[in-house]
């Protein structure tokens, strides 16, 4: 007589995969740059990159802490095949508008910044640990008029945050050596140029050059668009010239 095998079955617990709550959780109170791979990069294209700090540390356009990342972006305007053409350092983040001829030196060029600074700043404030958390955001400048917002947004980032006036530049970004404003400021006038100029590299990419002109210089008054890549304002002489001719 045969007996009849009762076939056991075994509940195996799954591991990884895609579920709800998976995943890295954000250090700061909003979520960082996610991993997904970065879009592909031209070598005649400028990045627009943006850097944040840790929640809680000190500002960093104060004090000791601005000298030191003007020290580090001085220290490593030209290196590793990216060059950074203009910047603009904000409470909390860094904007910086670099040239490279790929990818490879984006990635080594931003290591050799970030790393330095964050030693630099940690030791400065006296204390260990992330200075910057998250993975750096990027966005390719592929027109004109991306490389005109792009430029606007940078040099006039201060005034979106509202810790500039209107009618002035930003002495915490290269504002006072760029040559492209309607009405140039008075550089002798501003203590910061000469440390301003030896952070920054001259553009040698057509849009940062020539490209961007071609939608008129920028005003000082403009404030910076939210989101970069849209129409540019019309500069107040072109606007003026059109309303004559109607």
């Amino acid at each position: 007589m045969r007996r009849k095998v009762q076939q056991l079955e075994f509940d195996f617990r799954q591991h990884g995969g895609r579920r709800k709550g998976a995943g890295r959780k954000p250090k700061n109170a909003e979520p960082g740059m996610s991993h997904r791979q970065r879009s592909a990069k031209k070598r005649g294209e400028p990045l627009l990159i943006t850097v944040r700090l840790a929640d809680g540390l000190p500002s960093l356009r104060r004090g000791g802490a601005l000298k030191v990342v003007l020290a580090a972006l001085s220290a490593s305007s030209n290196r590793h095949g990216m060059r950074i053409i203009h910047y603009t350092i904000q409470r909390n983040h860094l904007h910086l508008l670099v040239e490279a001829d790929d990818r490879e030196c984006v990635a080594r060029g931003m290591n050799a910044r970030l790393s330095p600074l964050a030693r630099a700043l940690n030791k400065l404030w006296g204390r260990r640990g992330k200075v910057f958390p998250e993975r750096y955001h990027d966005e390719v400048i592929s027109t004109p008029t991306q490389a005109r917002n792009a430029l606007r947004y940078v040099l006039q980032n201060g005034k979106k945050h509202g810790v500039v006036p209107q009618a002035s530049i930003d002495l915490c970004s290269s504002a006072p050596v760029f040559d492209g404003w309607m009405e140039r400021p008075s550089i002798a006038s501003i203590p910061t140029a000469p440390v301003v100029a030896a952070v920054v590299a001259r553009a040698s990419t057509w849009l940062l050059t020539t490209g961007w002109r071609r939608h008129g210089l920028l005003d000082i008054r403009e404030l910076p668009q939210t989101k970069r890549a849209g129409r540019p304002q019309r500069n107040l002489a072109e606007s003026r010239s059109r309303a004559n001719s109607r």
